[in-house]
């Protein structure tokens, strides 16, 4: 397995959208550690808040990312997309991605951290297959022994992410290392993996035109209104850990 093959994702993809795509990615790193900090003042129905914030930003930035990264994909093939599998790849990032992030919240074990970030991992690939399938007009083959070693590269990356609990800026930095690292290192390994055929001159789905605006109104939309809870709910938790510090 050579690393020209390996490589081959990225190579077959414009050098500004692998940027858009690592830059969408990095927001929703920040996003996600900006939603777990300062957790061990936080009531249980908190909680259960910012896991279900955690699992709507990581379903969604992931499906983000996957999707701002195929827009600059072979740009000779005009895909199109079939709309209701483009929605339930966001609904496959939300579950299999997103809801593992936002159990990590509730427990502090090591072992059960890493167990989550390898499902969450795993869920990356869930829902990037989920949108590769949404592809109307290619055939898409797939060489398995690198689309596993994707796999298990998301995973890797993930269970590592996970494990960085230090309330400490390098803590941080290596969480959302991890996380980007697990869901682009997956999503380009994969996409090397893949060969498409084309089936049909064109499709009647969405147009890469159609789909960046698709994602910029879900993303914006999702990213704003999370980034404004989360900015509410730390000032809050940073208080009482005052408080607490205080008493």
């Amino acid at each position: 397995m050579s690393i020209p093959l390996l490589l081959g994702g990225v190579f077959d993809t414009k050098t500004n959208f692998i940027l858009a795509a690592a830059g969408v990615c990095a927001i929703m790193a920040i996003t996600l550690i900006l939603l777990g900090r300062n957790m061990d003042h936080a009531t249980d129905e908190q909680r259960k808040r910012a896991g279900f914030w955690t699992a709507l930003v990581a379903g969604v930035g992931v499906w983000a990312t996957h999707f701002v990264a195929m827009l600059g994909y072979r740009p000779d093939a005009a895909l199109t997309y079939d709309l209701e599998t483009t929605l339930l790849s966001i609904l496959a990032g939300f579950v299999f991605v997103g809801l593992p992030l936002g159990a990590a919240l509730q427990t502090w074990a090591q072992k059960h951290l890493a167990a989550l970030g390898a499902i969450a991992g795993a869920g990356v690939a869930v829902m990037h297959l989920t949108g590769m399938s949404a592809i109307e007009n290619c055939v898409t083959a797939y060489n398995a022994p690198i689309l596993i070693a994707a796999v298990f590269l998301g995973m890797a990356g993930f269970a590592f992410a996970l494990r960085q609990t230090e309330a400490t800026l390098q803590s941080y930095a290596l969480r959302g290392a991890g996380i980007v690292a697990g869901v682009c290192v997956l999503h380009f390994t994969a996409m090397s993996s893949a060969t498409l055929q084309r089936t049909v001159a064109g499709g009647s789905g969405l147009s890469n035109e159609a789909l960046s605006i698709m994602i910029s109104i879900t993303s914006i939309a999702v990213f704003a209104i999370t980034v404004n809870m989360t900015f509410q709910q730390r000032r809050i938790l940073a208080q009482r850990g005052s408080d607490s510090a205080a008493a």
